[in-house]
């Protein structure tokens, strides 16, 4: 048995966060295997040229998924299932391709196995939030969210706060709830350094059926946060959202 699994297991094996640098701080040096999770100490033990052709494929899948193809993200996922089975991970990003495909009840499926492994992971929160969303079940959605919230620790990034913010203010509308809607954003302006506002606002004038003022905040939102990967998950939920089809792709 391995007594120590290198850092990079860790980074290649967990989904990336939301954004570049989201999510919880990585421990430095090494971990040992009474801080890992199972599936992690088991796959430390496969033969080395298994985990490097796992981590791979892995890798490949990430990018097949962030680059919109479904397709492949799907090949590469199987190659790593036939080396090793037991990386909740996994499941997550096919839940995350299969709900891109529409295709909602395979990834209530997977996300169920992942709930059971990964209760309070917020990939894992965002999936189900999503799905929910997605299937209209706007009051669970807001469910998952609230369980969520005050586990999150002080420092958690902003941005999951937003993002996580973002998927309930879109419930609450497609409930009716614009009013309590409203109040989740009712701390932002312009000058806020975040997506959560413009997005916000598109939100409020597509439901009001105002498809130009939602445009035109689209557009700033993307000319302001041009770089980098932020807006992906806002873009998602609003599309997975019963909004998503007024709004511009």
């Amino acid at each position: 048995m391995l007594k120590y699994a290198p850092l990079y297991l860790l980074a290649l094996l967990l989904l990336p966060g939301i954004s570049q640098g989201q999510g919880a701080s990585a421990p430095r040096g090494e971990i040992t295997t009474q801080a890992m999770p199972q599936w992690l100490v088991d796959f430390s033990n496969l033969p080395r040229e298994d985990r490097e052709q796992y981590l791979r494929a892995f890798t490949n899948a990430k990018n097949a998924f962030q680059q919109g193809q479904w397709v492949a993200c799907f090949g590469y996922l199987a190659d790593c299932e036939m080396i090793f089975i037991g990386n909740p991970n996994v499941w997550n990003l096919r839940a995350s391709c299969l709900m891109e495909q529409k295709f909602f009840d395979e990834a209530a499926t997977e996300l169920e196995k992942v709930r059971k492994v990964l209760p309070h992971d917020p990939v894992t929160v965002l999936n189900l939030a999503n799905l929910n969303l997605a299937m209209g079940n706007y009051a669970r959605s807001v469910e998952v969210i609230d369980t969520l919230l005050p586990m999150l620790p002080e420092n958690a990034p902003a941005d999951l706060v937003d993002v996580l913010t973002y998927r309930k203010l879109l419930a609450l509308i497609m409930m009716g709830r614009t009013e309590d809607a409203r109040k989740l954003v009712a701390h932002l302006n312009a000058l806020s350094d975040t997506p959560l506002y413009y997005y916000s606002k598109a939100a409020f004038d597509l439901a009001a059926g105002n498809k130009m003022a939602a445009n035109r905040h689209l557009r700033i939102v993307r000319n302001i946060f041009a770089k980098g990967n932020s807006l992906v998950p806002y873009q998602r939920a609003l599309e997975f959202s019963a909004l998503g089809s007024q709004s511009p792709r």
